[in-house]
């Protein structure tokens, strides 16, 4: 991916807090409003064990993840604990506690204008 693409797409999903997960599979169709966090083009997500996010997630790792002015389409997994990044905030947050944290890599983004009138940017990353 092209830096100045990746930047923007960075710099778009950096201070959001909170975002809506779509997974589908076998639980069918699922949308969570669930913290978040960014760090450079990935995004974690803090989803609790009992979701039935995790189930569709074991067969499905394509996922949406949909904020105020942007929607992130791409792979999600599961992180280990050990794999999760030491910077992330996220997993000192009271529900990471009975969460699992969610790593998902952007395929596609789409960024929508603050009411100028003007198109969507979408920014495809494979």
């Amino acid at each position: 991916m092209l830096d100045h693409l990746r930047q923007r797409i960075a710099e778009t999903i950096a201070h959001t807090r909170a975002v809506t997960l779509s997974t589908f599979g076998p639980a069918d169709l699922q949308a969570s409003t669930l913290p978040c966090e960014a760090d450079d083009v990935r995004l974690f997500v803090l989803v609790p064990r009992a979701s039935d996010q995790l189930f569709n997630l074991e067969s499905n790792a394509i996922v949406v993840a949909a904020a105020d002015h942007w929607e992130l389409r791409g792979h999600a997994r599961v992180l280990p604990p050990a794999e999760r990044p030491v910077s992330l905030a996220l997993v000192m947050s009271p529900e990471a506690r009975w969460s699992e944290v969610v790593e998902i890599w952007p395929e596609r983004v789409q960024i929508f204008p603050e009411m100028d009138g003007s198109l969507p940017e979408t920014i495809d990353v494979n």
